[in-house]
């Protein structure tokens, strides 16, 4: 079972990654409207993981961050991506590949759940949903 702290840092975890990738790619844009919606995801994950730090400090939990080792692995892949295809197609290829796997581990933790707390409830639904229209969202790019 998860309970609320591993919930929350679930959650900012996921939402940092989220950051990370689209900070490490969103160069590589090619269109205003790629480099627009990778501004719009960035911003709504960042606003996620900002709810969920506030939220990990109000309750004196301490906030841990991803891993170094695989924050610099998830950069290197992205690197090795985008030197064999850096169009739009692609990019938004890499983020409906990286938007579902967070869907699916989002998913899991909210089964997982076993806490009652509405307001960490609602982070997490906020953030599967910012999830799923990001994937819908890039479909547009296919």
């Amino acid at each position: 079972m998860v309970n609320d702290e591993e919930m929350l840092q679930f959650i900012m975890k996921n939402a940092e990654m989220g950051c990370r990738g689209i900070n490490d790619i969103k160069h590589y844009a090619n269109s205003a409207d790629m480099s627009n919606a990778l501004r719009s995801q960035n911003l709504e994950y960042g606003h996620i993981y900002h709810n969920a730090y506030a939220m990990i400090r109000n309750r004196g939990f301490s906030g841990a961050h991803i891993n170094p080792i695989v924050s610099a692995m998830a950069r290197s892949k992205a690197r090795r991506e985008m030197k064999s295809d850096s169009s739009d197609n692609h990019i938004a290829e890499m983020m409906i590949k990286g938007n579902t796997m967070g869907v699916q581990k989002i998913a899991e933790h909210i089964r997982q759940y076993d806490g009652n707390n509405r307001s960490i409830t609602n982070l997490a639904d906020k953030l599967m949903s910012a999830q799923q229209s990001g994937i819908e969202e890039m479909k547009g790019f296919l």
